[in-house]
């Protein structure tokens, strides 16, 4: 784990940074079967170094409270770069104020776990110059993303073979009425653990896909994130665990996601 932590480190300071072509955002509403309403997406398209160039996709899931703007403007302002560092392409769905991702047995209009993991996956591999294959598709978000990037992934372990999970909210139930669970969920607190990353982690046994958790040291969701990430190498789960000093809060999550999207792009490059 030691060694994995130093190669990612020394990857990443080592990494020449050299735009030549800057990416472009394209500004979407990608109309949701499901949920019967267009979703606003943002798709971050690297310059293209070659005719006919193909690219990996990572789907970009905010926070609660966040929106896809925000995400650019302040959350991870660095994206479009990236795009063009790594030659990946960025998707970035307005998750809403508070569906945690999840397919709400209550609201029939937030069923975002099969809009993300489904039909928007379709969309951009359709619409994109996306390589649609498992292994060039990947899933990260942080806080209420964090939560939906492992969630919606393990339930579409087919479509993504790799999450990242930045500070994510991996168990909700012990502050679910105060950032509305019980209002797509239910009241009855008992069901929330069928919605929860820390009470589904055992199916991350079987579901063979890569996972990068990091989380700060001050976060408040640090013993939640202890927890998984104890429970993972108990049951000899593959993955890379890391914490680094920092907050809940903007400067932490965009620092981590320089860490995150490094890895990624090992991820596509390996060898297979």
């Amino acid at each position: 784990m030691k060694q994995s932590i130093i190669a990612l480190w020394l990857a990443l300071v080592l990494t020449p940074v050299v735009y030549v072509k800057a990416a472009t955002v394209d500004t979407l509403a990608v109309f949701s079967n499901a949920m019967g309403k267009p979703v606003r997406t943002l798709v971050v398209v690297p310059a293209a170094s070659k005719a006919g160039q193909r690219f990996p996709t990572v789907y970009v899931l905010h926070g609660y409270s966040g929106n896809p703007d925000r995400t650019l403007k302040a959350d991870i302002p660095s994206l479009p770069q990236m795009a063009d560092q790594y030659g990946i392409l960025f998707v970035i769905p307005d998750g809403g104020f508070d569906s945690w991702y999840i397919n709400s047995p209550v609201k029939k209009d937030s069923q975002y776990e099969t809009f993300v993991g489904g039909e928007l996956v379709n969309y951009v591999d359709q619409h994109y110059p996306t390589i649609a294959t498992r292994d060039q598709r990947g899933l990260m978000g942080w806080s209420m993303g964090g939560h939906g990037a492992l969630y919606v992934g393990l339930k579409h372990a087919g479509s993504f073979g790799a999450l990242g999970s930045m500070c994510g909210a991996v168990d909700f139930k012990p502050f679910g009425m105060d950032f509305g669970i019980d209002k797509l969920v239910g009241a009855d607190s008992t069901k929330w653990k069928y919605y929860d990353v820390l009470d589904n982690a055992r199916y991350f046994v079987f579901s063979q896909q890569q996972l990068m958790i990091t989380c700060g040291t001050a976060d408040p969701f640090l013993a939640y994130n202890r927890r998984l990430h104890e429970y993972l190498d108990k049951h000899h789960v593959a993955h890379t665990y890391m914490e680094t000093e920092g907050a809940h809060d903007h400067a932490y999550w965009s620092k981590a996601a320089k860490y995150q999207v490094l890895w990624f792009n090992l991820f596509f490059t390996a060898p297979r």
